[in-house]
């Protein structure tokens, strides 16, 4: 592959090590360039900094780290020592560690390029990391002496191939000399909304490439430094297989029938309705149907795998002999402070790890709660099921139904059903004061379908479907205070 511009080979990025950033600067860092990382004390940009360092170490790199008005390294290090990235044997003494503020002192920032120059001539370094840009800031003479200073180190990074990261507090603004000089500057910023807090990255310039822009949600943990990017901006535009002639068992014979055979493969389906009426129920009885050739996926917000196998088995299912085996996998993560393309990230990896076909989400408002803005859950769904359906997954998922009842039974389902091909109502239905659940399909995209409202229940042998409902009188919303005759499920 050649570069247009230059005409030579297209040159070849710097992995930064840092879980997503790589994906968000489009492949990493360019070489022979110039970064500000930018971030109030605490945003993370010494761990950053230190974890890029130590990913080129395993590397057979070597790095300079040089700080000014800081704090000293053996408190640095005691800070580091517990990250992940701290434990490779292989990094050794590849990252060395100096101070320049004696030399800020008394040579000024003529003195610090000079020591720059010199401890990467000797440590042979193909990083350097300035962490205080904001001392020589206040230690420069003149604005014109500090952007001297900035195009210095600049021709210093293009002629010794290194690549230069300078960590600074500044809050000045982006007119400023030393964003206006640099190849790129990357802001580490936090924020909150109402009692959660949150931290993301923005890339405000990469010179030289292109990048995935706006906000994208970060943590620090003791996996050191992560990155999360928006579903939305890097999933791309993956076709899907084409298998709509096959079709997959939901578990339930008679709904099969119904619905001409099964759903459609690497189609999305949603189970609307109430709490408690079955949709976990049947959602099992369709990951029942998993093999070694269809592997399956439980990603559950609600219950864990072994409520999950409990309810399972009261419905005759094989749930927990899938697992054991390796069939399906169970993921569960609690709907509490989660990050929302952190749970597509940990979906996405275990459907590639796997080769997942079949996939069961169990309640997708788990998604909704953990985004941090509510006007992205549109596209990020969007995102999300095009690349499911890219990836030859069959994918059913549940959702509450916030109102069931309206003038003549009015129906208003979330947002999220619109990106929906498949679309099963299931509710309470009121005849002569006895509750009875029902299910009806409103949607089934390439598929014919029977337009009508089917009763069910379940017992020791799972979901049965009963003759056609003739009449209604009314729905219930929410867990109805007596369950029907049939079936003992609670759904």
């Amino acid at each position: 592959m050649t570069d247009k511009k230059t005409g030579g080979a297209e040159i070849e990025r710097l992995s930064t090590g840092v879980p997503g950033l790589d994906a968000i600067l489009c492949g990493g860092l360019l070489p022979r360039a110039v970064y500000i990382v930018q971030g109030g004390p605490g945003e993370g940009k010494t761990i950053l900094a230190n974890q890029i360092c130590y990913h080129r170490a395993v590397r057979s790199e070597r790095s300079l780290y040089v700080t000014l008005l800081a704090e000293t390294h053996h408190r640095l290090l005691r800070h580091l020592q517990h990250m992940d990235f701290m434990e490779s044997d292989e990094s050794g003494d590849a990252v060395y560690y100096e101070s320049a503020f004696d030399t800020l002192r008394k040579d000024g920032l003529e003195g610090v390029l000079r020591f720059l120059i010199r401890n990467t001539k000797s440590q042979n370094a193909s990083v350097i990391v300035l962490d205080g840009l904001f001392a020589l800031e206040e230690t420069s003479v003149s604005e014109r002496t500090f952007r001297e200073f900035i195009n210095d180190l600049s021709v210093f990074a293009d002629v010794s191939g290194c690549t230069v990261l300078l960590l600074t507090n500044s809050e000045r603004s982006s007119g400023s000399p030393e964003f206006t000089m640099v190849d790129g500057w990357i802001e580490l910023n936090s924020d909150e909304d109402e009692c959660r807090s949150f931290r993301y990255l923005r890339v405000r310039k990469f010179r030289g490439s292109g990048f995935v822009s706006g906000r994208h949600m970060t943590r620090i943990s003791n996996h050191g430094f992560e990155v999360f990017p928006r579903l939305e901006s890097v999933s791309g535009d993956a076709p899907a297989p084409d298998s709509s002639s096959r079709r997959l068992s939901t578990g339930v014979k008679a709904l099969d029938e119904i619905i001409e055979g099964g759903l459609p493969c690497s189609s999305t389906t949603a189970l609307v309705g109430p709490t408690g009426v079955g949709k976990t129920s049947l959602g099992l009885s369709f990951i029942g149907e998993c093999s070694a050739e269809e592997p399956g996926l439980v990603f559950s917000f609600y219950e864990d795998a072994g409520r999950l196998e409990r309810r399972a088995t009261a419905l005759g299912l094989n749930f927990g002999q899938l697992v054991s085996s390796g069939v399906v996998e169970c993921l569960h993560y609690a709907p509490t402070e989660q990050l929302i393309d952190e749970l597509a990230e940990h979906l996405l990896d275990a459907v590639r790890r796997r080769g997942v076909k079949r996939l069961f989400v169990d309640g997708v408002d788990g998604f909704q709660q953990a985004a941090i803005y509510p006007r992205r859950t549109g596209p990020f769904f969007t995102a999300l099921t095009s690349i499911l359906r890219s990836e030859g997954v069959t994918t059913l998922f549940t959702a509450e139904l916030p109102e069931l009842m309206g003038g003549e039974n009015a129906i208003r389902f979330s947002a999220v059903s619109a990106i929906a091909e498949n679309i099963m109502l299931m509710r309470y239905a009121e005849l002569e004061s006895t509750l009875h659940r029902t299910i009806t399909i409103m949607k089934m995209r390439e598929s014919g379908f029977a337009p009508y409202v089917h009763e069910f229940f379940f017992n020791e042998t799972g979901l049965r479907l009963v003759e056609r409902m003739r009449r209604t009188e009314g729905v219930a919303l929410g867990t109805p205070h007596r369950q029907p005759a049939e079936g003992g499920g609670d759904g």
